[in-house]
């Protein structure tokens, strides 16, 4: 028996990093899926991995992520969880922010989790209810310098998570967010790092990234895409009924102290 066993939906942002890992948890734990992602080389090798069904989706995309919806309601005729777990950085200051990077950005941040929370919000209220949970950042919750276009957007989207499960409360439709700190994915790629597989990166404890981490985080380790998995799969269940409009932070405590810089 597994914590989701009857349970069906939606991950996106699955072919690498966070979404992937969560999508092996899920369905350790008996979900059924949709994973999406605009790599559908990468989508393929995780659908035959685990069994789940594949389908392009460009999280900037409306129309994408309404075809990505729908195709969960012709499915199962429901939809009991979504995740939103695309991610695009690109760091800059703000001296140096052109209107390119920053639309890219939002493009999928901004936008794209307007789209998501619309879409999956709708699908879950048609269907009875569910949990909806984006993948934000803690670095939406600090302050950090040279990630204004990332953190801003997630920022928002942290805002509009919590304005979102007061519109969708009375259909049942839970709303939360996870935000991870510093995670060892391939988008956080820094020295020291040998990717492991997909959804992992090895980060040896000794590296300048991994101490600095280290030494502004209470529990004195590095968050893991297992840690955020754990968190998703909690939110997903039927044992967080009671909890919506929240934002999660999932980085060992990272987000009471600072996010470090190195030399």
């Amino acid at each position: 028996m597994g914590i989701l066993d009857g349970k069906v939906g939606i991950i996106l942002g699955a072919s690498s990093g966070i979404g992937w890992r969560i999508a092996e948890r899920f369905v350790e734990e008996g979900a059924e899926l949709i994973i999406a992602a605009r790599r559908e080389d990468q989508l393929a090798k995780l659908a035959e991995q685990i069994g789940a069904h594949p389908m392009r989706c460009d999280a900037s995309e409306y129309d994408d992520v309404k075809a990505l919806a729908d195709a969960a309601t012709e499915k199962w005729g429901r939809l009991d969880f979504s995740i939103n777990s695309a991610g695009l950085n690109k760091p800059s200051m703000i001296a140096d922010i052109t209107p390119e990077l920053l639309h890219e950005v939002a493009a999928v941040q901004f936008f794209g989790s307007y789209y998501f929370m619309k879409h999956m919000a709708n699908a879950h209220a048609a269907g009875g209810g569910g949990s909806l949970i984006n993948i934000t950042s803690a670095t939406a919750i600090m302050v950090p310098m040279g990630l204004s276009p990332y953190s801003g957007c997630k920022a928002a989207a942290n805002f509009v998570t919590k304005i979102a499960a007061r519109e969708y409360g009375t259909a049942q439709v839970r709303v939360n967010a996870l935000a991870p700190t510093f995670v060892p994915t391939a988008m956080n790629a820094y020295g020291g790092m040998t990717p492991v597989d997909d959804a992992r990166v090895d980060l040896d404890s000794s590296t300048p990234i991994s101490e600095a981490f280290i030494n502004e985080t209470p529990l004195a380790r590095i968050t893991t895409v297992d840690d955020c998995a754990d968190v998703a799969v909690f939110l997903a269940s039927d044992l967080s009924s009671s909890i919506t409009g929240q934002v999660v932070p999932v980085d060992c405590g990272n987000h009471l102290m600072r996010l470090p810089t190195t030399g």
